[in-house]
């Protein structure tokens, strides 16, 4: 990932104003996203995060209603860490944590 990248997305992070939640959804709209993944790695990743949901007792209407859903959550834990641990992290520590994750700006299509 280019220095022009991190620093953008330094600047969706800062614009969040430390709101995690606000901070994955200007990260995915701005079309940041991990690999395209196997069937069989999509259908564990979707398991392991209803596992999760299910073990913290997150009420249904928390869960991930579609792929898409699935994928913002590894986006999440990559802004707060595995564990929130990144919750008070600054803007170039959380950017970097989405960079080892793995995610990475898609071309535009067209």
């Amino acid at each position: 990932m280019t220095e022009s990248n991190l620093f953008e997305l330094v600047k969706l992070i800062k614009s969040a104003a430390g709101d995690p939640s606000a901070m994955t959804d200007a990260i995915w709209e701005a079309g940041y996203r991990q690999p395209e993944r196997t069937a069989a790695e999509a259908a564990q990743i979707t398991i392991d995060t209803f596992l999760y949901c299910n073990f913290y007792c997150l009420p249904t209407g928390f869960w991930p209603r579609n792929y898409d859903s699935v994928l913002q959550n590894e986006l999440m834990k990559a802004v707060g860490g595995e564990d929130g641990e990144l919750l008070d992290a600054d803007a170039p520590t959380i950017a970097r944590s989405i960079i080892s994750a793995g995610f990475s700006k898609e071309a535009a299509n067209g």
